[in-house]
């Protein structure tokens, strides 16, 4: 007689229909089977855009799910994991309209965790992990990687103190290979907000040393600052916007041979760092003619945004702007001000990215960014305006 044959990657619907129907005197057989092959193959288990979060622990009483998918469960939007009868199995399947890669967390009775199961993990910034997964082929772009017999720039990293906010800030100030190799020349400037994270987890340095090399963009010089207090500094603050035109600018310009006109610097940031850069550029559109964000947290400040917008019609920017499709509070704010920069008919590169908020992202899509800002300045052609 005909068996049921054993499939060689079972799934999760073959598993979880095995422990809905087995005898209770085999669930605990069943369970363990089962963690053994969570243990081997990793969770989330993926399946195709089907993606099922699995916790295994019988001494659990409430299981939930916050990620980047649920706005990490912000307003009440935290998933509550069900439970595969009595069997301490518990489960949510996440159906997504992409490939992506997306940052989440459990929280097991109160308490949040990573997911035991999942093999990858990722700083999260605040001196924790997030586990992580991955849909589809997303990889790793080749410039994050160094590459051995290019030219290489260097980093100067010294304290600034304003005199203006009566602070003392941390920046690191890349300065490519040819600062050094032609000490008569100068060169276009860089402005990167959240400088130390952009260093360190989003490989800033080796993604220009890559395109400088390439001669995707021109040698420029790069100043990435660290906030002081980051979540006053960066939302729209008119006190840090003229410390950073009025003050910091003058003084790198002092300090290094910039080309010191608006068409030679750009700014750029991240989430509220994004925002800052916008804030800053239209308030000081003499200043800086190059803008980008990643993420930009533009839903903080739309009207004075509009209202810095209304008195800047007929002065020309370039802008790059992304914003993932797994951040929807991001999203509306973003379209809105993507519409207003197309009437104005500025240079503009605008993507929808099937990711979450996070630097793995970010990281990715530096190349699009630079190449964007600065391909007029190369004599490469500029990808033109992309709205999804």
């Amino acid at each position: 007689m005909a068996t049921g044959r054993e499939e060689a990657a079972p799934t999760f619907s073959t598993w979880k229909r095995r422990l809905g129907q087995v005898d209770i005197s085999q669930t605990r057989k069943e369970v363990q089977q089962f963690v053994e092959v969570l243990r081997a193959i990793g969770t989330p288990m993926v399946d195709d855009l089907e993606v099922h979060f699995v916790y295994c622990n019988p001494r659990s009483n409430q299981v939930q799910l916050a990620g980047e998918f649920n706005q990490w469960g912000s307003r009440g939007r935290l998933i509550k994991l069900a439970e595969i009868g009595e069997t301490g199995v518990y489960y949510h399947t996440l159906k997504l309209k992409s490939p992506g890669r997306l940052e989440y967390k459990f929280i097991v009775d109160g308490k949040w965790q990573t997911d035991p199961f999942c093999a990858m993990t990722v700083d999260n910034g605040v001196g924790d992990k997030n586990s992580a997964f991955i849909v589809g082929d997303l990889k790793d772009p080749p410039e994050l990687q160094t590459v051995p017999g290019i030219a290489h720039g260097r980093v100067e990293k010294f304290e600034f103190h304003s005199v203006r906010l009566c602070n003392t800030r941390r920046i690191y100030v890349y300065l490519p290979a040819a600062y050094y190799e032609s000490t008569g020349r100068r060169f276009p400037t860089q402005f990167v907000h959240d400088g130390g994270e952009y260093l360190d987890r989003a490989r800033f340095a080796i993604v220009m040393d890559n395109l400088i090399a390439q001669s995707k963009i021109p040698p420029l010089i790069a100043v990435m600052m660290d906030p002081v207090n980051r979540m006053v500094e960066y939302r729209a603050n008119q006190s840090y916007a003229d410390f950073l035109a009025s003050e910091f600018v003058p003084a790198i310009d002092t300090r290094y041979r910039t080309i010191a006109d608006r068409d030679s610097r750009a700014v750029m940031g991240a989430s509220l760092g994004g925002l800052i850069s916008i804030h800053t550029a239209l308030r000081y559109p003499a200043t800086f003619s190059r803008v980008a964000g990643q993420s930009s947290a533009l839903q903080f400040a739309e009207e004075p945004i509009g209202s810095l917008l209304s008195r800047v019609k007929h002065t020309p920017f370039r802008w790059y702007l992304d914003v993932g499709e797994y951040e929807p509070s991001f999203i509306p704010a973003h379209d809105r001000f993507v519409r207003v920069l197309k009437r104005r008919r500025w240079a503009c590169f605008y993507q929808r990215l099937p990711a979450g908020h996070n630097w793995t992202s970010w990281r990715a899509h530096l190349k699009d960014l630079l190449i964007f800002l600065w391909a007029d300045n190369t004599g490469s052609a500029a990808p033109a305006m992309k709205a999804k």
